[in-house]
């Protein structure tokens, strides 16, 4: 007879045993939150407040060998690259500058080339509308490092004109990080060597100090050199902490979660990250604790919709019509109503099915309608199992049972429960 269990992979491993062109919703969802997780808990392994389950999972993800897959590696890009929009975006609305920010991309029904292709035109458009962004704000800027500079700085007759090349030495610099300046023999790293090396998407309060200290370091002397060293090193590492606010924001307005409310630690927790991607806030790591949390809270519940989602495609498709969006109950044409089945999944993304009876018929035509019914659905339960690249186990001695209002446990519960002890 039919009842068992079929074990999931890590999503990415599904998506890669899949060959999946084109995302659906669900797994856009799903792979998008889980490239947030690993830059969560990159940061998290920085601080060594990763727990030893992180360390596993860690582990299990690399057996699964995300490594080698595409789709991955082009989610975390789009991931950061949406954060970097993001906070251009409150960057322009704070200071009022009407600026050409490009739309974030969702993965829904993107193909990876497409996904490329608009990460490269996302970055240079960034670029362009950073230059933009900065170039309407130059004359304000300047005027407000003129008020805030010492004035045997400010009175120096070429200081109007340093602040304006210091200025265009950061428009012009590379997009991608400059390398920590050297210094050369008997003299400091060059002033604009430094400057160069500033995050590119630095808020306009990080552009201030930066541009404040390096104007002090023009004629100051070493000890200036050094302070503005520190100033790139300290506002850079603000920069990267919004980025990773934006990513952890974003995860938390992905549709799919912003239908479950979440448990009380993180109940106020998007509202947290949207003050640091402001730049109201720092991300601390109490705050980044509280944001990986919540991160990983959303990712069983995108993972857990793309699971049903996947399921109830490969049910359709061997011809069962699928109810539920939770509890999925299955009927067939062929069963004539005499039969139906469950399937719903677990908390640990195991999905379980049965063959139910849905009226009584006694007889030994009635008991050989179950076996054949049992015996079909385990064939479908198997094949769902290669289609999602999954471990599969049947419980071969379970008899049809009339519907009950709760499922009872199947042989895969009870195996997985004597794993866990």
């Amino acid at each position: 007879m039919s009842a068992g269990g079929v074990v999931v992979l890590p999503m990415t491993a599904v998506l890669a045993a899949g060959a999946v062109v084109v995302l659906t919703a669900a797994a856009a969802a799903a792979l998008t939150v889980w490239a947030v997780n690993q830059a969560a808990e990159a940061a998290l392994r920085a601080l060594g407040r990763v727990g030893q389950e992180l360390e596993n999972e860690a582990e299990r993800q690399s057996r699964a060998e995300i490594a080698a897959m595409r789709w991955p590696h082009i989610a975390a890009e789009v991931v950061e690259v949406n954060a970097r929009i993001r906070m251009l975006a409150a960057r322009a609305s704070r200071t009022g500058v009407v600026v050409a920010v490009p739309a974030p991309l969702s993965l829904d029904g993107c193909t990876e080339q497409e996904a490329v292709q608009w990460t490269a035109r996302a970055r240079v458009l960034l670029s362009a509308a950073n230059d933009a962004l900065a170039t309407a704000r130059s004359a304000t800027e300047r005027e407000r490092l003129t008020a805030a500079l010492p004035a045997t700085v400010s009175a120096l007759p070429d200081t109007a004109e340093a602040l304006s090349r210091l200025q265009a030495t950061l428009r012009n610099r590379p997009a991608a990080p400059s390398p920590t300046p050297t210094r050369s023999p008997g003299r400091g790293p060059d002033v604009d060597a430094i400057v160069r090396t500033l995050d590119e998407d630095a808020n306009e309060n990080d552009r201030f100090e930066v541009l404040e200290a390096a104007a002090k370091a023009r004629t100051g002397g070493s000890a200036f050199t050094r302070q503005l060293q520190m100033k790139v090193a300290e506002v850079n590492g603000r920069a990267g902490r919004r980025r990773l606010a934006a990513q952890l924001a974003g995860v938390l307005e992905e549709p799919v979660v912003v239908r479950t409310p979440p448990p009380a630690p993180w109940t106020g927790t998007a509202a947290k990250l949207r003050a640091v991607v402001a730049g109201d806030a720092d991300l601390t790591p109490e705050l980044l604790e509280e944001g990986a949390g919540a991160a990983r809270w959303a990712e069983g519940v995108v993972r857990a919709n793309f699971v049903r989602e996947a399921v109830s495609q490969c049910l359709a498709d061997q011809g069962y019509t699928v109810d539920g969006s939770s509890d999925l109950h299955l009927t067939r044409t062929d069963w004539q109503g005499e039969h139906s089945a469950e399937v719903w999944i677990d908390e640990n993304n195991v999905v379980h099915g049965r063959v139910v009876r849905d009226h009584d018929v006694d007889g030994d035509e009635a008991v050989m309608r179950d076996r054949d019914r049992c015996d079909d659905f385990n064939a479908d339960l198997a094949e769902l199992a290669h289609r999602l690249d999954a471990e599969v186990v049947i419980d071969h001695g379970h008899v049809p049972q009339r519907r009950a209002a709760t499922a009872p446990e199947t042989h895969v519960q009870q195996l997985r429960a004597r794993e866990a002890r």
